[in-house]
């Protein structure tokens, strides 16, 4: 009876009892190097997608190095029109032939020149009560679209360092700068009712081009 005991005890079950539940030596070692293979490829893959990007930045910078610098911007072509700068600015006043009539505020007039001699004088302020004589424009004289080439045509400065004179279907003026700030003179207006003799005067607020110093 005991041998047949014996006999069933050296059978697999015995062996299976005999190692118990827990996971062997050997398995564990084989699981711990599998993952620290999978460690390895994955540092070697991560190292070899650094050493790429480095390259490729590599590569642009010594691309960008080699290229020839891009050429030179063509000159820009130079205006039509002369560059006007601001000339003078001075407020101009006015009062009739009897001299117990004070001055009058006209309007304040600044003067842009350009190199070649061509001024453009433009009304700044204006006061009504000193212009209200003046008729009204004509069709005639207003620029149509055939005659827009005449803005670009501009007439030689009247005004100088020393003096003013101009001659218009309004007005005939001659001033002479008498001070550094003033200049004065007389002027005639072309009224319906006849011509009218006014004594006029330019004063000076500022002068920014050497011309009319």
């Amino acid at each position: 009876m005991s041998g047949r005991l014996r006999r069933r005890g050296s059978g697999p079950e015995a062996h299976a009892i005999e190692e118990g539940p827990f996971v062997s030596f050997t398995d564990l070692f084989i699981g711990i190097l599998f993952l620290f293979l999978i460690l390895v490829a994955a540092l070697m893959l991560m190292h070899q997608e650094v050493v790429l990007r480095e390259r490729i930045e590599k590569e642009k910078i010594l691309e960008l190095i080699k290229r020839p610098p891009p050429p030179p911007e063509p000159p820009k072509p130079k205006p039509e029109l002369p560059a006007f700068r601001l000339g003078i600015v001075f407020n101009i006043y006015q009062r009739g032939e009897d001299m117990g009539l004070g001055w009058t505020y006209s309007r304040t007039v600044r003067v842009f020149r350009a190199p070649n001699g061509d001024c453009i004088n433009t009304v700044w302020r204006r006061s009504n009560l000193s212009t209200a004589w003046m008729p009204p424009i004509k069709d005639e004289d207003i620029p149509s679209e055939a005659q827009r080439d005449d803005f670009a045509k501009f007439q030689p400065c009247g005004l100088t360092a020393t003096g003013d004179h101009w001659d218009s279907p309004t007005e005939t003026g001659d001033l002479k700068r008498l001070a550094p700030g003033l200049y004065r003179g007389a002027v005639v207006l072309h009224k319906k009712e006849g011509d009218e003799k006014l004594e006029m005067e330019y004063r000076v607020l500022g002068v920014y081009d050497d011309y009319f110093r």
